[in-house]
């Protein structure tokens, strides 16, 4: 499927989806005695990558925190198309593929800063729950947040 690209956006039939851009520096301590990141580093790659949305949505970790909110992680699918190396600086792009009251699904690619080819892609699935770690219906309980959300996810080009 055709994308466009602009200022942050994804352009797709006339409507918008947000791209929440983020730059990761590939440490030494993350990769092998070849110079290659390690798969368990691209995890912390993409929870980086998810608190950097969080906020840009407008509902950073420290206020789910406060608010006894948590985006408990269901799944994370990761794909490794190309190595990472250090000292490589990385650009995450990280968008909301779908939302629903209780859940919240996110896309992310990984990509050499500068390059078009991508190293990792991953999908993450989330279900919000409450302090007693129970599911929570977050358009009933904080409807603000979840329109936020939904304001993120698909704005209107008129």
């Amino acid at each position: 499927m055709e994308y466009e690209i602009a200022s942050g956006y994804i352009i797709k039939k006339g409507r918008l989806k947000m791209i929440c851009e983020t730059s990761i520096a590939t440490r030494y301590p993350d990769v092998d005695k070849m110079g290659i990141a390690h798969h368990a580093v691209y995890p912390l790659w993409y929870e980086i990558a998810r608190m950097e949305i969080m906020a840009k949505i407008g509902f950073p970790y420290q206020d789910m925190d406060s608010l006894g909110i948590n985006p408990a992680m269901v799944n994370l699918n990761i794909q490794y198309l190309a190595p990472a190396y250090y000292p490589d600086s990385l650009l995450i792009k990280t968008k909301v593929k779908s939302y629903a009251p209780k859940k919240l699904e996110l896309e992310y690619e990984l990509f050499r800063s500068g390059e078009t080819a991508p190293l990792s892609t991953a999908t993450s699935f989330h279900i919000w729950t409450g302090p007693d770690m129970k599911s929570l219906n977050l358009e009933e309980k904080l409807p603000e947040i979840y329109e936020k959300i939904k304001g993120f996810n698909t704005r209107s080009l008129s």
